[in-house]
């Protein structure tokens, strides 16, 4: 197998969505506030390189997206406000 863009840019992507994913489940899983903040600021560095291989994949037609409808998106983020408000209201409440 012939190692080319696509499949550099594809190992790249991969290797980002796993680290994103164990710096998330560091920081959920440390105690120490400094280590946290460590593991949330390297996991939002990761998520913004992610992003960026992503665009350069999907401009030269490696990982092609299709773009939701204006309606859609609305009503995601409607939704995923929705249930965090009612996860701070909960856990203002115990």
């Amino acid at each position: 197998m012939e190692f080319n863009t696509q499949n550099t840019l594809q190992d790249a992507l991969i290797a980002h969505k796993f680290l994103i994913h164990a710096y998330g489940q560091y920081s959920i899983e440390c105690s120490n506030e400094q280590l946290r903040a460590l593991f949330a600021e390297n996991q939002a560095c990761a998520m913004q390189h992610d992003l960026k291989i992503f665009k350069i994949m999907n401009e030269k037609g490696f990982y092609p997206a299709t773009p939701a409808a204006a309606k859609e998106v609305k009503q995601a983020l409607k939704l995923h406000t929705d249930m965090q408000k009612m996860l701070e209201q909960n856990l203002k409440a115990k």
